[in-house]
């Protein structure tokens, strides 16, 4: 029972000590990330939409495109299509055709399905623009969203800028708990970019300086991580936008909503093993020395500690039931100083109108969805050592709904 007991506190102490420290550094950063230019930029930019079998939700992300307030002379849009089976392309042929004289939709037709990554390098041989820009079907944004991301890219020390993501059509708890993960994610990334850059611009709605990027390897399956890491490779760093909010539809029930948290697990850790090169490397600035490693022990590392410090807690409750209260005090008094810090992190670079709109207990749930999110890590953490990254997945219905709320959408 003493060695479980001994094996417990030292595995969970790790755990609480290496938050608590990356929880100060990242406290550490000045609130708010690199400034917009102030001057005019309009460069020309190739806003990229991979689809496949987007029939319901393509039209209105093409109608969210016209509304976007950026020189049309300036503005080619791609829509390169893996094969749909649905009325996709069809789609995309009837709204080019009916707004040629407002936008230029181009369709680009891949023979079979071959994953977000190939649609992407497809894109990248056939743009000739100076930014490229990624966005997902079922995104929608306000007006000047690339207006604002491509300002980020004018001083040039900046390759890279994406939008917040703001889940939106959701209910209950479940989009509490959602909307409270969103608030901590958002605030890590924001004191990241503050810092240097973060671990990854969202290629749901993101630009790129196109001398910055280059084809993606074969088997990619984080993209916007892959791509960040190519910009900051050329010594440009990211940004993350606070005022450019995408909106995606949420699901409202527990199983699409954890197969959405595993399929994105599976990548990010696939992309942070594959580009593990990064590791302490200072060529890549504090990215590399800071950023990446933080985000190599929340994505890869932990996860097995957390599920090896859940095995021995259980284990030496079994084996001293009495000592169980005194366990659990220990766990959750050693974890006080990381979730204060965390939530001072929040505050500092979140902005007030953001934190208005949560309900108070928002915070407290996004907080233990962070770390509970380590369970669903360690599952995909093990399925991508026993079996390989997985490149392609069914969608997931739930969200590839359109958007209902357009009217708090475009008055906020």
């Amino acid at each position: 029972m003493a060695i479980l007991l001994i094996l417990f506190y030292a595995v969970w102490l790790t755990i609480v000590i290496v938050y608590t420290v990356a929880f100060a550094i990242l406290l550490s950063a000045p609130a708010g990330s690199r400034s917009e230019s102030e001057n005019e930029f309009f460069p020309t930019v190739s806003l990229v939409i991979p689809t496949y079998n987007e029939g319901q939700i393509i039209g209105r992300k093409l109608e969210n495109i016209l509304e976007l307030d950026y020189p049309r002379d300036k503005l080619d849009v791609l829509v390169v299509d893996s094969a749909s089976s649905d009325d996709t392309k069809d789609t995309v042929r009837r709204f080019a055709n009916r707004s040629h004289e407002l936008v230029n939709i181009n369709l680009i037709e891949q023979p079979s399905r071959q994953g977000k990554s190939s649609a992407i390098n497809e894109a990248l041989r056939s743009s000739s623009a100076e930014v490229f820009a990624l966005t997902d079907a079922d995104v929608v944004v306000r007006p000047d969203a690339l207006k604002r991301l491509v300002k980020r890219l004018a001083q040039g020390t900046t390759g890279a800028a994406s939008g917040v993501e703001v889940p939106v059509g959701g209910r209950g708890l479940l989009f509490q708990i959602e909307s409270g993960y969103r608030i901590v994610y958002t605030a890590v990334r924001m004191a990241e970019a503050s810092l240097d850059t973060p671990l990854m611009c969202e290629s749901e709605f993101s630009v790129y300086a196109k001398d910055s990027i280059q084809l993606l390897k074969p088997g990619c399956m984080c993209d916007d991580l892959e791509l960040t890491v190519m910009v900051r490779s050329h010594n440009r760093k990211g940004a993350y936008v606070l005022g450019v909010p995408f909106f995606e539809q949420e699901a409202n029930r527990l199983r699409p909503k954890l197969l959405h948290k595993y399929r994105r697990s599976m990548a990010n850790q696939h992309g942070i093993v594959r580009n593990r090169r990064v590791l302490l490397n200072r060529t890549f600035g504090k990215y590399g020395t800071l950023i990446f490693p933080f985000e190599f022990f929340v994505n890869v590392i932990s996860p097995l500690l957390v599920v090896a410090a859940s095995g021995l807690f259980i284990g030496s409750i079994l084996a001293s039931p009495f000592d169980a209260p005194i366990e659990a005090l220990v766990v959750l008094l050693s974890g006080v100083p990381s979730l204060l810090l965390l939530r001072q992190l929040t505050r500092k670079h979140l902005t007030p109108e953001i934190l208005k709109d949560q309900r108070r207990l928002s915070w407290l749930l996004g907080t233990v969805a962070f770390f509970g999110f380590q369970l669903v890590l360690a599952v995909s953490l093990v399925r991508l050592g026993l079996w390989g990254p997985k490149l392609q997945w069914s969608q997931i219905s739930e969200t590839r709904a359109p958007i209902q709320n357009e009217i708090q959408i475009q008055s906020k």
